[in-house]
């Protein structure tokens, strides 16, 4: 029955058959098996799986890779092991754990190289994502898992990647947290955006080095523009410390006004201190009321209108004080125009001021060089402005002419008002208002024209007077200082020289000794009693000569004249004084018109209450004395009249005793007084009502009857 020879052929079969039976059975539960096992490790480690290499082999699970965390074999392994899984077999890489934990981006030409550690392929996928996102360069990921990533690796990592691949060159290091980079940005915004990414660093990082570089900007210009109430600040500058200071400069200098800016950060400044360039020309473009500043690598330039004349100079001197390093390209600084157009001059006698406009520099300069001629030594403060509008003309010529006119007062003013000048003060010796209207006139260039001259004449030297009496005329010429002393010189001579005319040619002139008037007028009573005179004071001297009417008077008025001048400034140099030729006798009929003429001119007073005669009556007399001299053959009477003040008989006793002592006067004369006679007739024979001062003072009198 048992054939055994014949059973290995259907036991081959069956061992096929069980083998074919057993190879599809192992391929149907490792598909089963496989896609479960690899679910169940990504979800038990969703960030590292990646990293991870599932395998199944029949029932028997493998897993491979790094090892990210002590728990990951057990938690792995529970995991893997799903329903039909016999064993699970974990064969993983322990992982360093370097100190400090590194990382590092570098961009190097037309890549962006990853190296170092990360914690996770999660990790290592978000940071190449970032890099990728942040530069067009190939990304080169030479990035290795590492344990001990600090705590926010992931987002310290993307934001250095993200501000690296920006930059030129730029690199990127994390050491543990200490964050690093350096690089060059193309433009001023990138390098603004990555300094601002630097100052809000995420998950606590901490900032150890930036090294990164702005643009170079060649050339390197930087400027401001001042204009109504903005200013505006543009260009490029090496440093934010400089851009910030400049922006509160600004603000301060202009409280009020819109201040904005459009400065960037760049390389390139030129070499010396950009910061006191950049100060100096904003300071510089305070001085201007509309403007523009600009420095172009080491030169600047500035132009625009000053606001005033003191700003314009300011602006103008400021071009002259440029910072060291720094040189001036152009300097285009325009006056303010101003109406109407003024210049002026004052000088008080010792310091000459200078005020007002002129077009230029070059002007004003012309100007003080005329000062500086006509008041050779003397003080010179000058405050011209420079402005525009002044009229057409030469108006340096101008100033010129006024300044050498101004130097010939004492003190005074001149000034310029658009086309019309004048000038007023006081003049030095000699120099008088026509004069200086006829000199500026002619050296005054047109258009200008003269529009007041009020010029006091200046003091005469010599100071000058004469008195000339002859002829029935007293003449005064020559100078006096002012108006109240000409009357007061005139009334002197009328009320003194009562048998003459007085004629009045003085003229009002500064110059005059001290006491001049004054010792002129003591001369009068004494000149008076000449016959005919001549005086001539010159300066502090007088000198005199006349003709005396007889010999007595002519001794008189020698010690009279020097009684009036003894002690004051002016002196008495020379006098002369001889007799007057004997004049004609007279008819007896012409005697009484004669003696009547004087008479009326003038009358013989005596002190109050006495028969002395007066000072200011020997003129007079000295006069009748002549007449009487020449009426030989008639007989006088000499009658003495008085008003009704006082009892009648003192007035007769007292009328009568005035005519004898005029009779002993004209006998002291030397004349024979046995043809005259005196007669008293108190208050009896009035002329005039005695009622009132005039009347009273016309009935006290002397009077000659011719017989």
């Amino acid at each position: 029955m048992h054939q055994p020879s014949k059973w290995w052929a259907g036991l081959i079969a069956v061992a096929v058959l069980w083998l074919a039976a057993m190879v599809f059975k192992t391929a149907s539960v490792e598909d089963d098996i496989a896609p479960r096992a690899r679910a169940a490790v990504a979800a038990s480690a969703p960030t590292t799986a990646a990293a991870l290499k599932v395998s199944v082999a029949g029932r028997d699970v493998r897993i491979e890779g790094p090892e990210f965390s002590p728990d990951q074999p057990d938690r792995l392994k529970d995991a893997a092991t799903v329903e039909g899984v016999r064993l699970v077999d974990g064969r993983y890489d322990k992982l360093p754990t370097p100190k400090p934990y590194a990382f590092r981006a570098a961009r190097n030409g037309s890549q962006l190289v990853l190296e170092g550690g990360v914690p996770t392929p999660a990790v290592r996928n978000a940071i190449v994502n970032a890099a990728r996102s942040a530069s067009a360069s190939e990304v080169v990921d030479r990035l290795g898992y590492a344990l001990g990533a600090p705590a926010e690796f992931a987002a310290i990592a993307n934001h250095g990647v993200a501000q690296a691949g920006k930059l030129n060159g730029g690199t990127f290091s994390l050491a543990d947290k200490a964050y690093s980079i350096a690089g060059t940005a193309a433009s001023s915004d990138i390098y603004e955006a990555t300094i601002a990414a630097t100052q809000q660093l995420p998950g606590g990082a901490l900032l150890t080095n930036v090294a990164i570089l702005p643009p170079e900007a060649k050339p390197f210009i930087w400027s401001a523009v001042r204009e109504g109430n903005t200013v505006v600040m543009s260009g490029v500058v090496p440093t934010d410390d400089i851009r910030r200071g400049l922006e509160a400069a600004a603000a301060k200098a202009w409280p009020g006004t819109s201040v904005m800016h459009h400065m960037q950060i760049a390389r390139g400044a030129p070499a010396g201190d950009f910061d006191a360039y950049t100060s100096y020309a904003l300071t510089e473009l305070g001085r201007l009321g509309t403007g523009r500043v600009v420095i172009s690598d080491a030169t600047y330039a500035i132009s625009g209108e000053a606001p005033s004349s003191a700003a314009y100079d300011e602006a103008i001197a400021g071009v002259g004080n440029l910072p060291a390093g720094l040189t001036l390209a152009k300097a285009e600084i325009v006056p303010p125009e101003v109406k109407p157009y003024r210049w002026s001059a004052e000088f008080d006698g010792t310091h000459l001021s200078l005020a007002g406009l002129a077009p230029s520099t070059a002007v004003r300069e012309a100007i003080l060089g005329s000062a500086n001629g006509q008041f050779d030594g003397k003080p010179i403060k000058n405050q011209i402005g420079i402005a525009r509008g002044a009229p057409d003309g030469d108006v340096a010529k101008a100033g010129g002419s006024l300044l050498q006119q101004l130097a010939r007062l004492s003190q005074g003013s001149a000034a310029i008002n658009e086309t019309q000048v004048s000038i007023s003060g006081a003049g030095l010796a000699n120099v008088t208002a026509a004069s200086v209207r006829e000199q500026l006139a002619s050296t005054l260039p047109a258009p200008f024209a003269i529009a007041s001259v009020d010029v006091r004449d200046g003091p005469v030297s010599p100071y000058a007077f004469g008195l000339q009496k002859q002829d029935g005329r007293v003449r005064l010429s020559g100078y006096v200082p002012d108006e109240a002393a000409r009357r007061d010189l005139v009334g002197a001579a009328t009320s003194s020289f009562v048998t003459e005319t007085v004629e009045d040619g003085l003229k009002i002139a500064d110059g005059a000794p001290k006491d001049f008037v004054t010792s002129l007028k003591a001369t009068f009573p004494a000149l008076a009693r000449l016959w005919s005179t001549t005086l001539a004071a010159k300066d502090a001297s007088i000198t005199i000569e006349g003709d005396a009417i007889y010999d007595k008077s002519a001794e008189q008025v020698r010690k009279e004249l020097a009684d009036a001048t003894a002690g004051g400034e002016v002196k008495l140099a020379d006098i002369k004084i001889g007799l007057k030729p004997e004049s004609p006798p007279l008819p007896v009929d012409a005697c009484q018109p004669a003696f009547n003429g004087l008479l009326e001119k003038g009358r013989i007073r005596f002190n109050t209450g006495s028969a002395d005669l007066s000072r200011e009556s020997l003129a007079l007399l000295d006069h009748l004395v002549d007449i009487a001299q020449r009426c030989k053959e008639a007989e006088i009477s000499i009658e003495g009249h008085t008003d009704s003040v006082g009892e009648p008989e003192d007035n007769m006793e007292l009328s009568k005793r005035r005519a004898a002592a005029v009779v002993g006067y004209i006998g002291d004369a030397g004349i024979d007084t046995s043809r005259m006679t005196s007669e008293g007739y108190g208050e009896t024979k009035p002329v005039a009502s005695n009622d009132t001062p005039e009347g009273r003072a016309q009935n006290r009198r002397i009077e000659f009857v011719v017989k």
